[in-house]
Formats: C-alpha cells, sequence, structure tokens
C-alpha cells in the first residue's frame, strides 16, 4: 500500500523529498539517515531500524515530535550513536503498539550515548504504579461514552442490545449486535506484572520517548493507562486489526472526526462498515474523548511499521522464537537468539 506517496522498502533519496523538509537541520538528520541505510543495506536489522527513524522523519505530523527527532538524529556523532538512536524508536515507539502473540516486552540495554534517555527513563521508572489487570471500570466509561457501540462499525454490545433503551432498537437492527473490547491507544499491558524489574524498565523507556516527545506522561501512569482519553470501544476484529497496525484513524480537519484507514482497502471489515469515516463524541462533558494526539502517534507508528518493514520484521522474529530449538553458533540467527534468550525471562 502507498501512503502519502510512499512505497513500502527502502527510503526515498533525500532530492525525491526536499518538499518535506522543514528546515535545514531536518534535511541533514534526515540525509544522516539516508547515508547510514545505504551503508548496511545487507543487514536486515539495521536496514530496518534506519527505516524506521527515516519514514518517522518523513510522516510525523507533530512539530515537536520532529523536532525532537531532528536534534537527537543530528547529535549522532557516528554509526554506532545512530544504530542506537535507530534501536530506542524500534523498541520503545512500533514495538509498544504492535500487537502479538507471545512475550510482548523487547529488551532494555542502557547506552552510554543515551545518557540523557536514560536519565529520563530511570525517574519515570521511579514514579511508576502498577495498572490493575481489571480495566472493567474503563470499559463501562468507554461504552457509555460512545453510545454503546463500536467507534468504527457502530455494531452495539451485546448486552445493551438484549437490555437497552427501545429507542435504540430500530439502529440494533439495522447495525447489528456482537461482544466489544476495551481499546486502549497506549497500551494498559505495559504496566502489568511490574515486579518484573524489566517489565518496569521497558514500561518507563516506552513512557521516556513519549515525554520527549512532548507527552505528559503522568496522564498514563498506573490506573491513569485506562483513562477515557486513551480507550474507545471496539469490536475485536476492529480492535485486533487496530493493536496489529494494520488499521488506524486518520485525522481530518474536523476536529475528532476521522477517517479509517486500513493496509489493505480491500479488507472486508471495511465494507462491513457504514462508512469509511467516525466521528467521537458524548454527550456528557466530563467524560473526555480520544486523544487526538495519541490517535495521530499510533496512526504514525502503523504507517511506519508498514513501510519500513518493521511489522513483519517484528512478526517474523516471534514466529522464529516459537520454533527456534537449538542455539546455532554460526551468528546467522543473532537477531533471533538475542530475543530469545532476553525474552525467556519474560514469558508467563
Amino acid at each position: 500500500m502507498i501512503i502519502e506517496g510512499l512505497s513500502p522498502g527502502p527510503l526515498p533519496p533525500p532530492k525525491a523529498i526536499e518538499h518535506k523538509f522543514r528546515t535545514p537541520n531536518h534535511s541533514n538528520a534526515y540525509t544522516s539517515v539516508y547515508k547510514f541505510h545505504e551503508r548496511f543495506l545487507k543487514d536486515e536489522a539495521s536496514v530496518i531500524r534506519a527505516r524506521v527513524l527515516g519514514f518517522l522523519l518523513i510522516l510525523t505530523t507533530n512539530d515537536t515530535v520532529r523536532a525532537e527527532v531532528v536534534s537527537t538524529v543530528v547529535s549522532c556523532s557516528n554509526d554506532s550513536a545512530l544504530y542506537d538512536l535507530e534501536e530506542v524508536y524500534m523498541d520503545f515507539f512500533i514495538r509498544p503498539f504492535k500487537k502479538y502473540k507471545g512475550p510482548r516486552t523487547p529488551t532494555f540495554q542502557s547506552h552510554p550515548s543515551r545518557s540523557s534517555f536514560d536519565l529520563r527513563q530511570q525517574e519515570i521508572k521511579s514514579l511508576i504504579h502498577q495498572a490493575p489487570d481489571n480495566h472493567e471500570k474503563a470499559k463501562d466509561l468507554a461504552l457509555y461514552r460512545d453510545g454503546y457501540r463500536c467507534a468504527a462499525t457502530k455494531v452495539f454490545e451485546v448486552n445493551y442490545a438484549v437490555n437497552g433503551s427501545p429507542e435504540d432498537y430500530a439502529d440494533i437492527q439495522q447495525f447489528g449486535a456482537t461482544a466489544t473490547n476495551c481499546a486502549h491507544i497506549i497500551p494498559g499491558s505495559m504496566y502489568f506484572k511490574l515486579s518484573n524489574e524489566t517489565k518496569k524498565d521497558y514500561a518507563a523507556s516506552v513512557l521516556a520517548v513519549l515525554a520527549r516527545f512532548g507527552y505528559n506522561v503522568d496522564n498514563l501512569n498506573g490506573p491513569k493507562i485506562h483513562s477515557l482519553f486513551n480507550v474507545m470501544t471496539l469490536v475485536t476484529v476492529v480492535h485486533d486489526y487496530f493493536d496489529e497496525l494494520k488499521l488506524w484513524f486518520e485525522a481530518t480537519i474536523t476536529p475528532h472526526h476521522y477517517e479509517i484507514k486500513c493496509l489493505n482497502p480491500f479488507e472486508p471489515i471495511l465494507r462491513n462498515m457504514p462508512s469509511p469515516f467516525t466521528t467521537f463524541a458524548t454527550s456528557d462533558l466530563q467524560l473526555p474523548l480520544p486523544d487526538p494526539a495519541l490517535l495521530a502517534l499510533h496512526a504514525t507508528c502503523a504507517k511506519i511499521a508498514h513501510l519500513s518493514g518493521a511489522g513483519e520484521h517484528i512478526d517474523r522474529v516471534h514466529r522464529d522464537l516459537r520454533r527456534l530449538d537449538v542455539l546455532v553458533e554460526d551468528g546467522g540467527s543473532s537477531d533471533i537468539l538475542f530475543h530469545a534468550l532476553y525474552h525467556s525471562s519474560l514469558i508467563t
């Protein structure tokens, strides 16, 4: 799928996208990442990480995010520092949004070139609170705010369809009813089982990236991860597509009005939606709507995961982990082994 004129695969040459650069430093940062990408074409993991950073520089619509990424890239004095930075965005930006079966937590490594990031990560780690595994209250409030129906398909929650208001019966007949889920934009699973020190490191690292991007991470700490601005009601298939970065909500010029985008524009779930657009609304102004900034971050992440190949790479690594029986010694499976050795302590 072509996204904003960009095709999946190699990063486009800087001259081909000059119109996308906002400042000379923006251009210089992208050029540095592009040259790194070209030097390591035979190293799949390095290439994908470089593409993640390169497409982030191109696609982000948030000025604060762009300025932060440009600044950190320009500060990299060599390939090692740039590789470490690319790893940060791969591990603590793309992977937190990407659902897959098996252990969800990538490795946390501390690098000297990431001192400012590591300092912020440690500050956040000391303040992290564990979220309750049960988020039924969040689901109930989101259901009420969302009119007891999926935000995308408009299908009703089945329990409401049976016991709800007679005023909605006509719509229930038209759109149907099924079980719905409370979908998180920033995954709530980051805060589960924080007695595991590595999980706590990981959660703090993700929040450190968000903090550097200008987000108030205190609003996502502990039980606040279930706040209404971070959740919405979705039917299971749409929830899965959203978590797998196959579907996202593209902002329009109208506040809280979105176009529902899918990697495959011919997906059956799109045909089952009454409209390619949806509007988040509530009759109770005390119930906040999903945060446009977080939805934009998820949308950017979905596009980058597709264009860079990071989504497929993450899925493949974890499929290989499940099949891995013998540790090879020739280095050919180093990326798989690295994750296997680390994740072995995280499987629940």
